[in-house]
């Protein structure tokens, strides 16, 4: 097992430790104010239903063995011994943990059912998702290539030429919901570790504008990324798929011929990327859920564009090379903006991200 696998598994338990903890310190200050020790179990079973609540079964049993010890060395006569004077203390413990353990398993079904209710939310959206971004592209190809083969002879060399330029777009567009998918499905198993390497921004952003020539056809791109700006710690492969995303995403959601923006600057020893379209923004309340997997922001009554997994991938990739993203409305114009917080050379990563 790695290091992170080990501290992946053993984190639930240490948040465990650290709410039995404060609800001791918490107890220790109501003792202080002459409260009843009768009370601080409360305190205590409030800190295992978090546990339940937030990590399951597992966690909150071993939040209620720790509550127990606490409860008696501190709080039950004769102080700091586990020893048990008083039998009515006995029978104060036996409940305590009888009370702990089944509100542990009652918060931790809980927490299943949700947890079982929200992956088949998303099982759905993916079904949904699937059926659609597959479909179509596939669609497309088909008849692109029906036509080709049963009226080669008849058609024109410019309708052949339709026909051969359809079938080359549908299949990229087919390619990058694969890549997509697959992307997701990296991210969601833990089988992204990146290589991080100085990187110099306008290189990478360069390969991704090159890469995305033919999906931003039909919009001006300005650049302007300084000459100056410091290095960046990033994997130049992942970070160049953020780039390609969040480009594709702004080619979805902004008119033809509308511009796209990209800039960098070094801010208080990092470097913030900002890329800007002139679409019709984020929907009030989206700033954040546009980023969760397969949710599609929808601006009137305009067809969601896209798979709804590309944005969640750019801030999955950006959170494991230690980096963020924002998304915001353009205040100089109608448009949306996503920031990218990016760590400098000297810097190990960003605020906020471990």
């Amino acid at each position: 097992m790695t290091t992170a696998n080990a501290l992946s598994r053993a984190r639930p338990y240490l948040w465990t430790v650290a709410a039995v903890a404060a609800a001791m310190i918490l107890s220790l200050i109501l003792q202080r104010a002459h409260i009843a020790p009768a009370n601080f179990a409360l305190v205590f079973l409030t800190a295992i239903l978090a546990a339940a609540v937030l990590y399951g079964l597992g966690p909150a049993l071993f939040g209620s063995v720790i509550s127990l010890l606490v409860y008696n060395y501190f709080f039950l006569p004769p102080l700091f011994t586990f020893t048990i004077a008083d039998a009515s203390n006995i029978v104060t413990l036996f409940f305590f943990g009888v009370v702990a353990v089944v509100a542990s398993d009652l918060a931790a079904r809980m927490r299943r059912h949700a947890l079982v209710a929200e992956t088949e939310r998303l099982r759905s959206a993916m079904l949904t998702s699937l059926s659609h971004d597959l479909r179509t592209p596939l669609a497309s190809i088909v008849g692109a290539a029906s036509s080709l083969i049963t009226s080669r002879q008849s058609l024109t060399e410019a309708a052949r030429d339709d026909l051969i330029a359809t079938i080359h777009q549908e299949a990229g567009r087919l390619h990058r919901f694969i890549s997509n998918l697959l992307d997701m499905t990296r991210l969601e198993s833990g089988a992204i570790a990146p290589n991080l390497e100085l990187v110099d921004l306008s290189d990478v952003t360069g390969t991704a504008l090159r890469r995305a020539e033919e999906i931003l056809a039909l919009h001006c791109v300005k650049a302007d990324i300084p000459a100056d700006l410091p290095l960046v710690r990033l994997d130049p492969v992942l970070f160049e798929q953020v780039i390609f995303n969040l480009l594709d995403n702004a080619a979805k959601y902004s008119p033809p011929h509308s511009c796209i923006l990209l800039r960098a600057r070094e801010d208080d020893g990092l470097v913030r990327m900002e890329i800007a379209d002139e679409g019709h923004g984020i929907p009030p309340g989206e700033s954040e859920r546009i980023f969760e997997k397969f949710h599609r922001a929808a601006a009137g009554d305009r067809q969601r564009a896209g798979t709804g997994l590309g944005l969640a991938i750019c801030r999955g990739f950006l959170q494991a090379m230690r980096s963020n993203i924002a998304a915001a409305n353009r205040t100089d114009r109608p448009g949306a903006i996503f920031t990218l917080t990016l760590p400098a050379s000297a810097d190990a990563s960003v605020a906020g991200i471990p």
